[in-house]
């Protein structure tokens, strides 16, 4: 099948930018060793110009567009025409297009075609005014917390159907045999009593920036033995990839009003075929930021690669509280993150070994390249009806939202709420509550009512 894969977001041919754009290259090339004939069309960026490949596939950076989130269509008019011919000609070439990350508003220029869609970070406006507004015959995403989240969003929105969303996991590339310790070139030798954190996320504030080096100084005041040493890569200077994420001096400017200038450690960004070596050479690796993570693969990777990992309980961050070699802390919680660093590296190899099979097991990486062969070139299933059952009054938690202690967490909002009521009444009913006045208490209404305003409890929809 000839398939037509899209993107946005740049892709390069030396570095990934970004978990999404890593899981697109590894699709794309999966599918050109099932046999496919894979193609990518990309927005062009004034670092690259003109076709190359990527083991085999290759790419067209051809799309007259920014490029660098969250304003990817600031372009002028002319761009815009030339972007609607380039998507036309790779329409029409193919059997099927596949919009990853779909963020392609031009769908007349596509108009016809049989597309299949994915989404992974549901935060910017690109992912929700396309689940919302722009058509695809079914959407794929990478956990079943994403899952729910984009059918519960397009069911509030008062849609009546929405196409097939399936979760194809993905999947971590797991290495022969234990990974090699190489730190960047640019980052002096470990030495004997160093105690190595890593940072390896795109430099904006909401991954976390400021909660890493706040617990690394934490870290640093509980063990003052060791030389605590936060590494955080930054963006190749000039690239204009991300406008959201904090240049260089900010992050330096950040780490010196935080008491961490002498903690923090910049280096280049590092290639895909360097995060392995770059794994193995940290002690803990920090996933502590408020961003709505979809997936989380720093922190699987990490694992895999033999250094354990602390995440924020934020999204999908939650699926891996079973996993050994992760902890999860509620977000903020620099000192409870700094208790879970020291825990973590005293952790015996025998919990990292499991964590890694664990990990092998549940994210296996060709069962993420046959899930989205299935779907991409699979027979497409029609619309579901979104219902509301009739008669009832039945309230569910968000699936954005989790109970964490009192309160609830709500990770669009990054605040923990205090449901007291609430909350004992979802356990007893299971994750729902009845909402029956007459049979509720008065505080009770009155937190089931403060937390339907504010969407931490939703209807209970049924999609068929």
């Amino acid at each position: 099948m000839r398939i037509a894969v899209i993107s946005v977001a740049p892709v390069f041919p030396n570095y990934v930018i970004g978990g999404s754009q890593k899981i697109l290259a590894d699709v794309a090339v999966g599918l050109k060793r099932s046999g496919h004939d894979v193609q990518i069309w990309c927005t062009g960026t004034a670092v690259y110009s003109g076709d190359f490949e990527i083991n085999g596939v290759t790419v067209h950076p051809d799309l007259k567009l920014r490029g660098s989130f969250p304003a990817t269509h600031q372009v002028s008019p002319s761009q815009i025409q030339r972007t609607a011919e380039v998507l036309r000609h790779a329409a029409n070439w193919a059997d099927r297009v596949y919009l990853h990350a779909d963020a392609v508003y031009l769908r007349h220029a596509i108009e016809g075609a049989e597309i299949v869609r994915s989404i992974h970070d549901f935060v910017y406006e690109e992912a929700l005014l396309s689940t919302l507004t722009l058509p695809a015959k079914t959407t794929i995403v990478p956990s079943e917390y994403l899952k729910h989240c984009v059918e519960a969003t397009v069911a509030l929105s008062g849609r009546t159907s929405i196409e097939p969303v399936l979760s194809v996991t993905n999947g971590v590339r797991i290495p022969v045999g234990e990974s090699v310790p190489k730190l960047p070139s640019n980052v002096k030798a470990r030495e004997a009593n160093d105690l190595i954190l890593l940072f390896p996320h795109r430099p904006g504030l909401t991954k976390g920036t400021k909660e890493a080096m706040l617990t690394a100084v934490e870290v640093q005041h509980r063990l003052p033995s060791r030389n605590v040493r936060l590494l955080m890569p930054t963006y190749p200077a000039g690239s204009q990839l991300d406008d959201a994420a904090g240049s260089r001096d900010e992050i330096l400017r950040t780490s010196a009003e935080l008491g961490a200038r002498q903690i923090v450690e910049l280096h280049g960004w590092l290639s895909p075929n360097e995060m392995s070596g770059y794994y193995a050479a940290g002690d803990v690796t920090l996933c502590l930021g408020s961003f709505v993570e979809s997936f989380g693969l720093v922190a699987v990777e990490s694992v895999v690669n033999g250094t354990p990992t602390v995440c924020a309980r934020v999204g999908a961050l939650r699926q891996f509280d079973d996993i050994d070699g992760i902890s999860t802390v509620a977000y903020g919680e620099i000192m409870a993150a700094a208790e879970s660093v020291l825990a973590a590296v005293d952790l015996n190899s025998v919990v990292l070994d499991s964590g890694r099979a664990q990990i092998t097991d549940r994210y296996d990486y060709q069962q993420m390249i046959n899930g989205y062969e299935s779907v991409i070139t699979g027979k497409l299933s029609p619309a579901r009806s979104i219902e509301v059952p009739e008669g009832e009054s039945l309230l569910r938690l968000a699936p954005w939202c989790d109970i964490q202690g009192d309160g609830i967490y709500d990770d669009y909002t990054a605040m923990n709420e205090p449901y007291p009521n609430l909350i004992s009444a979802l356990g007893s009913g299971e994750g729902s509550v009845q909402v029956t006045p007459s049979l509720l208490s008065d505080t009770l209404c009155a937190e089931v009512r403060q937390a339907k305003e504010r969407g931490v409890v939703i209807p209970v929809f049924k999609f068929e």
